[in-house]
């Protein structure tokens, strides 16, 4: 069958907009996407992602409910074989009523931005929204609330969109499973296993224990307990197989495909590298390490950005930290990498003393949740804090402590 394909995902911090607009951009790594048919993809309504969150953080109203969402993600496709099924022309009309739908739904200026990706194996739109409702306020609830409003949402553009195009809607409420197990084994090139053929036998109920006047006999939840034991002994040993088999097949062509890019990557470094004197290469070989480096400090240093709305939410001097830092991304329209984070800190680390945290306790909050922070050692902030003074001032409670802990990994 050809069905029509809708997804939402709803965004509840400006940090988590820029990540997913990365992802749009490509301006991060995405391993399942083609360098080569990057140029066939179509960007709508802003070309960067600077340019996309300056268009998001434009829609936004003045106040903000805590915790609210600030933006729909929409994904828009069809079956794979639908879609790839379907010429260029047809699949731009297909995601052109798409979005003429979601502008419709939702209004023009707040759909701030949209775009197809053509790069990866099936093709399909996405599309940021923010939420606002007649009266101009942020209220997801109105367009995704509950399971039915979800539900109608499914079959409106099915009917509206997808029909055009020659697309059903998906089963409602249907939670039936995509292979059956002879179709299992079938993929695993197995033989069938022959099948456990029950008698009427089997379904009566066995006797239990015989009395002087009476027969004491398994109950219905006895007899299907025994059926199932029965089954499970019987499928056991197969389908612990099927599994071996399959994660073995698995990682067979995770290893191909990981040889195949290395010898890619090799092929193309060839010419760059043939000449060069073995000082030369380990020149090179060092400023790989250090960008390897770099790449995983930026990585924590996101992590810890995207925690932040959580710290926020946690009492005492974490959460003057977390305060303090996303108004600081705020300025600079959530570019994490513009942040005067020393400033932030030194910041911090005063207000949580005046508010009488200890000065060692102020600074290890630091430490450890600063996007600033992200390259320094477990070892270097060890001795940092054993220089600090001790100082007159509040402690965190164990429980405070545990809480602390929990967000900080």
């Amino acid at each position: 069958m050809n069905f029509a394909i809708l997804r939402v995902q709803k965004l509840k911090a400006a940090v988590a907009v820029r990540r997913s607009m990365k992802h749009a951009f490509r301006e991060q790594d995405t391993p399942n996407a083609d360098p080569q048919r990057l140029m066939q993809n179509t960007h709508i309504g802003a070309q960067t992602v600077a340019e996309g969150m300056e268009k998001f953080n434009a829609r936004l109203p003045e106040k903000v409910r805590k915790n609210g969402v600030l933006a729909i993600e929409y994904l828009i496709t069809a079956s794979p074989e639908a879609m790839q099924g379907k010429k260029r022309r047809e699949q731009d009309d297909y995601f052109s009523d798409a979005l003429s739908w979601l502008k419709e739904r939702h209004g023009a200026d707040n759909v701030v931005y949209a775009g197809i990706h053509r790069d990866e194996t099936t093709p399909h739109m996405y599309a940021y929204v923010v939420p606002l409702d007649d009266r101009g306020k942020l209220n997801c609830r109105h367009f995704l609330g509950g399971a039915k409003a979800l539900s109608d949402m499914q079959t409106d553009f099915a009917a509206s969109v997808g029909k055009v195009h020659g697309l059903e809607r998906g089963i409602e409420g249907s939670r039936a499973r995509h292979t059956t197990v002879s179709q299992y084994y079938a993929a695993l090139g197995l033989a069938e296993r022959p099948t456990k053929a029950l008698t009427a036998q089997d379904l009566k109920p066995k006797v239990l224990e015989k009395k002087l006047f009476s027969v004491v006999e398994e109950s219905p939840q006895m007899v299907a307990e025994r059926l199932n034991q029965e089954m499970r002994a019987h499928y056991g040993p197969a389908l612990k197989e099927a599994a071996t088999a399959r994660l073995a097949r698995t990682r067979a062509k995770e290893m191909a495909k990981t040889a195949k890019e290395k010898d890619l990557a090799l092929q193309k470094l060839k010419p760059l590298v043939d000449g060069l004197s073995e000082s030369q290469l380990q020149d090179l070989a060092k400023q790989a390490a250090v960008k390897r480096q770099e790449n995983k400090v930026d990585q924590e240093a996101e992590r810890r950005v995207m925690a932040l709305p959580k710290l926020k939410r946690v009492h005492g001097a974490v959460q003057t930290f977390a305060e303090k830092a996303l108004s600081a991304l705020k300025l600079v329209s959530e570019q994490w990498k513009k942040v005067d984070w020393g400033l932030v800190e030194r910041e911090s680390v005063t207000e949580m003393h005046e508010n009488g945290w200890t000065l060692r306790h102020a600074l290890k909050i630091v430490l450890e949740h600063s996007p600033g922070r992200a390259g320094d050692s477990k070892e270097k902030v060890a001795a940092m804090l054993k220089e600090v003074p001790d100082t007159p001032g509040k402690e965190p409670s164990v429980r405070e402590q545990k809480k602390d802990q929990g967000y900080s990994r």
